[in-house]
């Protein structure tokens, strides 16, 4: 396991250079890494896999399927085929690989494949192959090519590439982006390649600088820039409005929900897959938190535990309060430091009691402060009292329920700790049941 591109300490020190770590000697690797997509294992105990082979193919499809497939991300032997806990706490079987033998990947020369030569059809089967999952939605991870599949008979298809973070705590796309441009590029291009997009809208940073121009590119390409300070700039309406107000020209006009949106590091995961040939193995995590002494970028196998992320970072200071994935605005809580990583887990943070808000709840007090905040002006303590069968509202009120982005935000100034947020998405799934 290496640290890329640099450790910090809490006291933002620079640690020079990179640091390389140690692969975990085990790894678990969930056969869930897809929102509502479960694998069948192609593995038992006692077989011998090789770093990167197919170890799982989803349940209801085979490798004609648009969805994901899962690979060994070390090579090894299979101890077994078990439970675990995931990184969002939900339990789902998983195979675990002790590492034993030489790599494929990892330490070899990067190939290099002309992609160009590749029909968008032989990409979009590469992808899913590979196993490359959009990680746009960290909540709602899905395979890139089942989303290029069903957007390809669209009138107007455009690609829109985020290049920072939705959650303000979580900063991965946002170093990947700014170390890694010429990869996300690349990934961008395939991607559109694959999709036979009209164009590509790459939005960051209002303080970050231009990338280099593209040369000889056959796509029209833009770049948007956003205040990502303006919390929820990273969600798909904010971005739809930056571009439509900064430009004025076909075919970015026609920016919409059925638009291809995408991260820095699906696009890295594009790349690898298609220029390297190397499928979704590794993953780039941001470790943080008062409880370890350092914090970085690191890049980790699939399937390494979430404590061992904290012993590369120094060890655990103290016992954490709370272990955070994928931000405090828009994460969830693990239940376990024996949670493995996987494709959805951009960011982890170790954090201490102070760092924990009392979660104890009160009646709603009908302070209006979710209203206040709420981007897409709801009403969000209307339809949590709905949700919860306290007050029955019309069924037009209840369908504005779809128009939550779930932010967070009401959740986050509720003083009487109320799940409104999770209660309007159990209300969206019961409104689209009915319809």
């Amino acid at each position: 396991m290496k640290i890329i591109p640099a450790l910090y300490t809490n006291r933002g020190k620079l640690l020079t250079g990179a640091v390389n770590g140690f692969l975990q000697n085990t790894v678990t690797i969930p056969l869930a890494q897809e929102s509502g997509v479960h694998c069948t294992s192609l593995v038992k105990k006692g077989d011998v896999v090789r770093e990167g082979d197919v170890i799982a193919i989803p349940d209801f499809g085979s490798y004609s399927s648009t969805h994901a497939k899962i690979h060994a991300s070390i090579p090894g032997i299979v101890e077994d085929v078990i439970s675990c806990t995931c990184p969002d706490g939900r339990q789902e079987n998983a195979v675990r690989i002790r590492m034993s033998g030489a790599f494929s990947f990892i330490g070899k020369k990067l190939h290099f494949n002309n992609w160009n030569a590749i029909s968008p059809q032989s990409l979009t089967y590469t992808l899913a192959e590979k196993g490359v999952v959009n990680t746009f939605d960290t909540a709602k991870p899905i395979s890139l090519a089942t989303q290029i599949d069903a957007l390809k008979l669209n009138t107007h298809k455009l690609l829109v590439v985020r290049l920072y973070d939705d959650d303000p705590d979580r900063i991965t796309d946002s170093l990947l982006a700014s170390a890694f441009f010429d990869d996300v590029k690349t990934g961008a291009l395939i991607t559109a390649s694959a999709l036979d997009a009209d164009g590509i809208v790459f939005v960051l940073d209002a303080k970050s600088p231009l990338p280099d121009k593209f040369d000889e590119m056959h796509i029209p390409i833009r770049f948007v820039h956003v205040d990502i300070a303006e919390y929820p700039a990273g969600f798909r309406e904010e971005i739809m409005l930056a571009v439509k107000s900064s430009i004025r020209e076909e075919p970015f006009t026609f920016i919409s929900d059925t638009s291809l949106y995408v991260d820095a590091t699906t696009m890295i995961a594009v790349c690898n897959a298609v220029q390297h040939a190397i499928p979704s193995i590794e993953q780039y995590v941001y470790v943080s938190g008062e409880c370890i002494p350092a914090v970085g970028l690191l890049k980790v196998c699939m399937g390494t535990t979430l404590r061992y992320l904290a012993e590369q970072c120094g060890g655990l200071k103290k016992q954490p309060a709370a272990v955070i994935v994928n931000g405090l605005m828009l994460g969830t809580s693990s239940g376990s430091l024996d949670a493995p990583v996987t494709k959805y887990v951009k960011s982890v943070s170790f954090l201490p009691a102070f760092r924990v808000p009392k979660q104890r709840q009160t009646s709603c007090m009908r302070c209006g402060s979710c209203r206040t905040v709420c981007p897409r002006k709801l009403s969000p303590d209307v339809l949590y009292r709905h949700a919860s069968g306290k007050m029955r509202e019309h069924d037009e009120y209840v369908r504005s329920s779809l128009l939550c982005s779930e932010c967070g935000l009401c959740n986050s100034v509720c003083p009487a700790r109320l799940p409104i947020c999770q209660a309007i998405q159990l209300l969206q799934k019961e409104v689209l049941k009915n319809e």
